[in-house]
């Protein structure tokens, strides 16, 4: 806009130092000068073809000249400054720039701690849908694709999520998104391209040492990359599923356990136990190589088919393949190619020859799911919800982590009872949240530690002496040092900066919560009397 706008300047200037220049005749015959003003009202109303008249009085001939030329020059300079302004508006890079600038206002507004998410597809949003639930955090996106960023925008988030159409791998949008600011907790990319997942854990890295990154990945290779650059997780879904069959194998109540903290439930059925017997893997590339491993380190039987390799797809239906690879007598088939209509294919013919066979299958779009429960496939692994439960436990329960590592050490049976001791307290589907004893989010607790020794069972074993326990258990503790405690006794002295990861009812929860925040109530549950003033010499200071 810059020449357009010294044209229509020049148009309208020298009409009006013309104006004052040129003598008229006032109403005496007298000569006459017209004002600065008075020229730039005369030049205003004739540029926009108003044309109010000859004013302050009839114009002499060499005004009426000045005011032709200001006709033909003004009028041409004002088309040519509108349709600039109009071409400018329909400018993409334009158009980019003022949707660049109000999204870096969003995200200066946006006054509390939040996340980046880069990439929007089914894993983000269903990483968003959890995050937006607990609402922990506010949420920024970055896609390249409008077509995606349309679709969030269609969901009508509340909070609203300051969303932009940009490459996430460029410095300069990362900056835009308040990569750098003291408010971004984390950064998560989720695309399904590992090294554009790479680029941009590089970058934010760079400008933020700080910073959580959390990065999806898909090959072994660019998890270690990813590693070595400072990424803090790596959602490997191959070795996540891999996990889960490895804990199925070795005992049903430790997979259940997984399956809980990803989401699941603690209802041990009959598919949460795997068959023994020969095992038949249709799959290739590096998920196939991870299954493979799994069952070599638990001495299964088993046949690899690189289906993509060894069959042209309009065959994957052939039997007599299947009879070959000996499916009559397998126990379980896994379908894991990154085709959901091949794994379709290949369960819905194990099932014709062998209706009895163990179904295990890995599910690339959510959207296929209900197909796959039509076949009745035993086990089900959706990618992109494994990813968004994986990342979401990352950022909101932490602690998740060590719990299943320090699990896994146990025995068959001292996993067994705690599954059962969880179910027995609590429910087959308890909430696993955690919580950290801080000012912040449990005053009356954190002071209290200060003061006097707080054991588990005084929070948890007939809290308000009525013969009623809450229904509660501590799953962990992580010291402020970095010890974790498994599953820790009633006897576990509680201290101030504790992370506690506990399962629980909703009522339970909610009392619970109450309890840490409220210091009466608290001093009445630890003591069993109510609190007066001079009990706490804290509470007085601080009332005083």
């Amino acid at each position: 806009m810059r020449a357009p706008l010294i044209v229509l300047n020049l148009a309208h200037a020298i009409p009006v130092l013309l104006l004052t220049l040129v003598p008229g005749i006032d109403a005496l015959g007298n000569p006459a000068h017209l004002t600065i003003f008075d020229a730039m009202y005369i030049v205003g109303y004739t540029a926009t073809t108003i044309g109010f008249g000859e004013i302050p009085y009839p114009f002499s001939y060499p005004q009426r000249i000045v005011v032709l030329i200001t006709i033909y020059t003004t009028v041409p300079a004002w088309f040519y400054a509108l349709g600039s302004l109009i071409a400018l508006f329909q400018e993409k890079t334009f158009i980019n720039a003022v949707k660049m600038n109000t999204f870096r206002r969003k995200v200066r507004r946006l006054g509390q701690d939040f996340i980046i998410i880069c990439g929007y597809n089914n894993a983000s949003k269903l990483l968003i849908d959890q995050l937006n639930h607990d609402n922990f955090y506010r949420i920024v996106v970055i896609d390249k694709s409008l077509e995606k960023i349309e679709q969030l925008d269609i969901e009508l988030y509340m909070p609203t999520i300051p969303s932009i159409v940009a490459d996430a791998s460029m410095t300069s949008v990362l900056k835009s998104s308040g990569v750098q600011s003291g408010n971004c907790k984390f950064i998560v990319t989720m695309f399904d391209d590992d090294q554009l997942n790479l680029k941009v854990a590089v970058r934010a890295h760079i400008l933020n040492e700080n910073l959580n990154i959390i990065s999806r990945s898909s090959m072994r290779h660019g998890s270690e990359n990813l590693l070595n650059i400072g990424v803090d997780h790596v959602i490997d879904i191959f070795d996540i599923i891999a996990k889960r069959i490895d804990f199925a194998l070795r005992s049903p109540y430790l997979f259940n356990l997984l399956h809980w903290v990803h989401g699941g439930n603690l209802h041990v059925s009959k598919s949460d136990i795997l068959p023994t017997g020969k095992y038949i893997v249709c799959s290739k590339g590096r998920f196939g190589k991870t299954l493979q491993r799994v069952l070599d380190k638990n001495n299964i039987e088993y046949t690899y088919l690189d289906i993509n390799r060894e069959l042209h797809e309009k065959v994957f239906s052939d039997k007599d393949f299947f009879m070959q690879a000996g499916i009559e007598q397998a126990a379980c088939i896994i379908a894991g190619t990154n085709d959901d209509a091949i794994n379709l294919s290949i369960i819905a013919t194990a099932r014709g020859i062998n209706p009895d066979i163990f179904a295990i299958v890995r599910e690339n779009e959510i959207e296929e799911k209900s197909l796959f429960s039509h076949l009745r496939v035993d086990k089900i692994f959706i990618l992109d919800q494994i990813a968004a439960i994986d990342g979401y436990n990352y950022i909101d329960r932490p602690l998740t982590i060590p719990f299943i590592q320090k699990l896994e050490l146990l025995s068959n049976l001292e996993i067994k009872n705690t599954l059962l001791s969880i179910t027995k307290r609590i429910n087959k589907r308890p909430t696993l949240i955690e919580i950290h004893v801080n000012p912040n989010h449990t005053h009356a607790l954190y002071s209290l530690c200060t003061q006097y020794a707080i054991t588990i069972g005084q929070l948890l074993n007939n809290p308000y002496k009525d013969n009623k326990d809450l229904e509660i258990v501590i799953m962990g503790i992580k010291r402020e040092n970095g010890d974790f405690i498994l599953l820790p006794d009633d006897s576990i002295l509680l201290q101030a900066y504790d992370h506690i990861l506990l399962a629980s009812s909703k009522p339970s929860l909610s009392l619970f919560t109450t309890i840490l925040n409220n210091y009466y109530e608290l001093y009445y549950v630890v003591h069993g009397v109510e609190a007066q003033r001079f009990h706490i010499p804290w509470l007085q200071k601080r009332l005083d």
